[in-house]
């Protein structure tokens, strides 16, 4: 099935390119964090409740550029802070953004404007929204004084955090596979090369069947670390951290009735249905489209492409906006 991938694409949304795009990412894998959503807040953990008030309920929007226009200044920065000044103070246009340091009495968290006085509502509107978008999507991160701020992020591991992702994503993909359907017997082995997640150990052809079988062994464990990252990964974004791996204290977040409430959706798969990555690859990944398949075969294909999709996006400047 012919489809896009993310490195062939020379329209990837700059938000796609930063650790902001996997926080977001990781906090959707979070069952907990869906669940908050669900019960609306009501949540004994502190530290998750403290998410859920600020990120709000991330499963309501349609794509992460929407989802960005709305919390991004609120969230990891202020609009003022994150506006280029250099290519737009000075350019002319009905509505004309001011340094603030001119401005008496002015506050770091707010953007300031002249505006034409012949301006009509509509126009003025519709110039307002123009830089709104710029300040808050393509605006340069300044997180000094943030309410979420990026954990101390060693660069040499920056494939990590999204080969972790697609780690988790076909862990459950083919657990909940048919058991007719190849990717249901994959192992560890299979499926981190299909991720190409095998490091700098491989199994060729020409090895000795005891290499061969070593080199496996090591993929695999490899393969169960990534998972095992994925999880740290998660728990920390639901307490606000991200990208972080320290071990989170558990305590108690759900009365019994929801904890039993919260085993049911995920047995029943209300929580990540068959095909749930597809809602993912829309949501986090707008810019690229999969061909809608009509038959099984081809809805299994596109959820591997989805997969595929995660797995070629380049990190190799992976920071902020």
């Amino acid at each position: 099935m012919d489809h896009t991938l993310v490195h062939q694409s020379d329209s990837t949304p700059d938000i796609c390119k930063t650790l902001y795009f996997w926080w977001i990412a990781y906090l959707r894998c979070s069952s907990d964090y869906w669940w908050i959503c669900k019960e609306n807040g009501r949540c004994d953990d502190e530290r998750l409740h403290r998410v859920w008030k600020y990120f709000g309920n991330i499963f309501e929007y349609n794509t992460v550029l929407h989802y960005w226009q709305e919390h991004a200044h609120k969230l990891f920065d202020t609009p003022q802070q994150s506006f280029d000044y250099q290519e737009a103070l000075y350019q002319p246009q009905p509505i004309t953004l001011i340094d603030p340091k001119t401005v008496a009495g002015s506050q770091g968290n707010k953007l300031y404007f002249s505006i034409d006085r012949q301006l009509s509502l509509e126009s003025a509107i519709n110039a307002f929204q123009t830089i709104w978008d710029q300040a808050t999507v393509s605006g340069r991160r300044d997180t000094q004084d943030a309410i979420f701020q990026l954990c101390k992020f060693d660069p040499k591991s920056r494939t990590t955090i999204s080969d972790a992702y697609c780690a988790n994503v076909i862990e459950d993909i083919c657990c909940k596979s048919y058991p007719y359907e190849n990717i249901h017997r994959w192992g560890g082995f299979e499926k981190a090369r299909f991720l190409n997640i095998v490091g700098n150990v491989s199994a060729k052809a020409s090895e000795t069947v005891g290499l061969a079988k070593k080199s496996q062994r090591r993929i695999r464990a490899l393969f169960c670390s990534k998972k095992t990252t994925a999880l740290q990964l998660i728990a920390n974004a639901e307490i606000g951290l991200f990208p972080c791996r320290t071990a989170v204290p558990k305590t108690q977040r759900w009365t019994e009735l929801q904890t039993n409430r919260l085993k049911n959706a995920i047995a029943t798969q209300e929580w990540r249905p068959r095909g749930w990555i597809l809602g993912e690859h829309q949501f986090l990944l707008p810019h690229l489209e999969l061909s809608s398949g009509s038959s099984e075969a081809s809805l299994r294909e596109e959820i591997l492409n989805a997969v595929k999709n995660f797995s070629v996006l380049d990190n190799s400047k992976l920071g902020k906006p």
